[in-house]
């Protein structure tokens, strides 16, 4: 893949997201050292501070973690199968929205009522 600075996305990104492939189509795996950043840098033809952009990029979207002897190593993926739990504050929004929706049907069936009593009168 070379990347293309007229593309869309930062070239950072594009090269995070050429590595993030690499990562779940097992051509590295859990636990494989990541290429080196001048080894990054020259694969896609960038300059390094462009590759160590990209690596932190993958740290953030945590496919790969720091290595306490230098470099980066590929985190442990979760199953393919395994479905990730929300997060007690996404539960906590839906709940509120929920309670919402309900406040705004009761609101609704009310002013409908005081239309039809209106007309009437």
């Amino acid at each position: 893949m070379a990347a293309t600075a007229d593309d869309a996305r930062r070239v950072n990104e594009q090269i995070a997201e050429a590595l993030r492939r690499d990562i779940e189509s097992g051509k590295l795996k859990a636990g494989d050292k990541l290429p080196s950043v001048r080894a990054i840098a020259g694969r896609f033809g960038v300059a390094v501070g462009t590759a160590t952009k990209a690596v932190q990029l993958l740290t953030k979207w945590g496919q790969v973690r720091p290595d306490s002897t230098r470099g980066y190593r590929v985190s442990a993926q979760p199953a393919a199968s395994a479905q990730e739990e929300p997060s007690p504050e996404f539960v906590a929004i839906m709940r509120e929205i929920e309670s919402m929706r309900e406040s705004v049907n009761r609101l609704d069936e009310r002013l409908r009522g005081l239309e039809e009593r209106g007309q009437s009168g």
